[in-house]
């Protein structure tokens, strides 16, 4: 068995333009009133995230949409063959009672297997195997009754003996499971998975906040404070005093970044964080300075790093007793994206000290500078930090100003002279 048919992930794949440099956006979200930008496939379709545009957005509720057209389809078709509501009623409720009962029986036999392992999964609790499998006894209970009377106080609305009738239910139920006739599509796994965040990325992204950015972004200006205090201001600037995250989404982490390219290269340590963890005394937490060059100049430096959970994700694909493919290396990655970024947009040690840089390599071999992209995002920040200096500082009246304007409205006698002349 795959890993796709264990927990299945198959995320959606759509393209959008980049958002171009210049445009003011939050720490990881855009800003309302801001042009997003839009699928050039689909009118309208504004993606989910701002990292990069193949990274999906949740689902929605496009399959409830599309069955209530069915439903009113089905409904107007009935009415134009001109069939009695008695009947079709009738004839709608004992078919769902047949499925129900169909998937009831589906149930018992995967009870079954559950009673093997009540010690192991279900604390020695019998009804907690058989809540885990037939579902709420209310429910149960009600879905009997109905089944029992459509089959046996209203036998003309069929005419099948109901002994008969669940024997045939029994068998294609048996056919089912032997046969695998009713497995899940890939994308319903998915959409299961991703609702009940039973995906690997789920795990591995929360693992990532809580296990190293819970911890090291609190603490992470005044580090660099301390820093550039020793050297000079290596770090100038708002966009260089941040944690830069490298996410490639093809999961290629190399542990050396002047191999990934020659143009960063390694500059020095920050000032290292020690934290009592998990019966570690003393645990020490580090990050690297790295200087960006460009055209065999320094352009610039940043504290730069991969995010190491993707080192997880391209071992696993690795191994074949993980049952993990490329394909879904690549969604995994994406979801752990898209779900990492939802994380730290809701927390506040990330603000201003986090920013994620996620790409793709072209496959047609086109020239790609991981140091562009890093200098890309850093100059992009330097623009929208200056934007914003601007903005506020327009909003604010100068001093010199309100100091003419006082000026004129303050006489430079002693004494205030009257309104009226005729006091003086």
């Amino acid at each position: 068995m795959s890993w796709r048919q264990k927990v299945g992930s198959r995320a959606a794949w759509w393209n959008a333009e980049p958002r171009t440099p210049g445009t003011q956006r939050s720490s990881l979200r855009w800003i309302p009133g801001t042009e997003e930008p839009r699928s050039p496939r689909v009118p309208g379709w504004m993606p989910y995230s701002s990292l990069h545009p193949s990274i999906p957005r949740p689902r929605g509720h496009r399959a409830q949409e599309a069955a209530l057209v069915l439903l009113s389809v089905c409904l107007v078709t009935l009415w134009w063959l001109g069939e009695p509501p008695e009947d079709i009623l009738r004839f709608l409720v004992l078919h769902l009672a047949s499925l129900q009962l169909g998937l009831l029986l589906n149930r018992l036999c995967s009870l079954a297997e559950e009673l093997r392992h009540v010690h192991s999964r279900y604390q020695g609790s019998y009804w907690r195997a058989v809540r885990a499998c037939l579902g709420c006894p209310i429910r149960l209970g009600a879905l009997l009754l109905l089944s029992s009377y459509f089959y046996c106080f209203r036998p003309n609305a069929v005419g099948w003996p109901f002994i008969w009738t669940l024997a045939l239910l029994g068998l294609s139920q048996a056919l089912n499971i032997l046969l695998d006739l009713k497995g899940l599509a890939p994308a319903e796994i998915s959409a299961v998975c991703e609702k009940g965040n039973f995906n690997v990325a789920h795990g591995l992204a929360w693992s990532y906040y809580i296990g190293y950015l819970r911890l090291i972004l609190p603490g992470f200006q005044a580090r660099i404070r301390t820093y550039n205090q020793q050297n000079n201001n290596v770090l100038r600037g708002p966009a260089s005093q941040r944690l830069y995250i490298l996410f490639p989404l093809d999961c290629g982490v190399p542990d050396n970044l002047s191999t990934a390219d020659p143009n960063i290269r390694f500059l020095d340590k920050l000032p290292q964080q020690t934290i009592d963890r998990a019966g570690i005394k003393g645990r020490v937490y580090t990050n690297s300075i790295y200087e960006l060059l460009e055209n065999g100049q320094r352009a610039g430096a940043c504290v730069l790093e991969y995010a190491s959970p993707l080192q997880t994700l391209f071992a696993m694909s690795q191994y074949g007793q993980a049952g993990f493919s490329r394909k879904d290396r690549l969604e995994q990655a994406k979801l752990f994206c898209r779900t990492l970024e939802d994380i730290l947009a809701d927390a506040p040690e990330s603000q201003n000290n986090c920013r994620l840089i996620v790409y793709q390599e072209p496959a047609d071999g086109s020239s790609f500078l991981l140091s562009q992209e890093v200098l890309r995002h850093l100059r992009q920040e330097e623009e929208e930090e200056v934007t914003v200096g601007s903005l506020k500082t327009s909003e604010v009246p100068s001093t010199s100003t309100m100091s003419q304007e006082l000026e004129l409205l303050i006489s430079g006698m002693e004494k205030p002279l009257p309104l009226r002349s005729d006091l003086s």
